[in-house]
């Protein structure tokens, strides 16, 4: 089968949800991993552009190495966490890194206020790929200090 590929940071059955009905020289959708999947299309131009723009929200790369794991994927994230950071435009986790877990934090309480820092702990030990629960005292002190707590 011949076309271009768009990895995206959906799932496939997500991925072709937003398709529906809409064409866009779209061949096949197929998962590409946990929350990623692979369009194959044929789409050029303008097309090429609006097949772009469906999946804006969450992340998309012309190669697979262009294409960070998206937030959801972050361990200790429920999908309120995740829509929240989206929201503010955190999409990827590579994106929460250059953030950082107190910058991302931030940004998602200027717009949540009810927001705990449960949120903040299950970022920072995210990061590290840890459950948040095995922070101690001194880095949740730490992570305070930084937020200016």
């Amino acid at each position: 089968m011949r076309g271009s590929w768009l990895y995206v940071n959906v799932s496939a059955a997500a991925a072709r949800k937003r398709l529906a009905g809409r064409g866009l020289g779209v061949k096949k959708v197929h998962s590409a991993g946990r929350n990623q999947a692979v369009v194959l299309h044929t789409a050029e131009g303008e097309h090429l552009e609006e097949l772009q723009t469906i999946f804006h929200d969450v992340g998309w790369s012309l190669t697979e190495q262009g294409l960070s794991p998206p937030i959801d994927n972050l361990r200790n994230l429920g999908p309120t966490s995740a829509q929240w950071l989206r929201d503010v435009g955190v999409r990827t986790i590579a994106d929460l890194r250059q953030l950082g877990a107190v910058g991302a934090y931030e940004l998602v309480r200027r717009r949540q206020p009810e927001c705990s820092l449960n949120l903040l702990w299950a970022l920072a030990a995210g990061l590290d790929e840890r459950d948040w629960r095995e922070l101690t005292a001194e880095e949740k002190q730490a992570l305070r200090r930084e937020l200016g707590r």
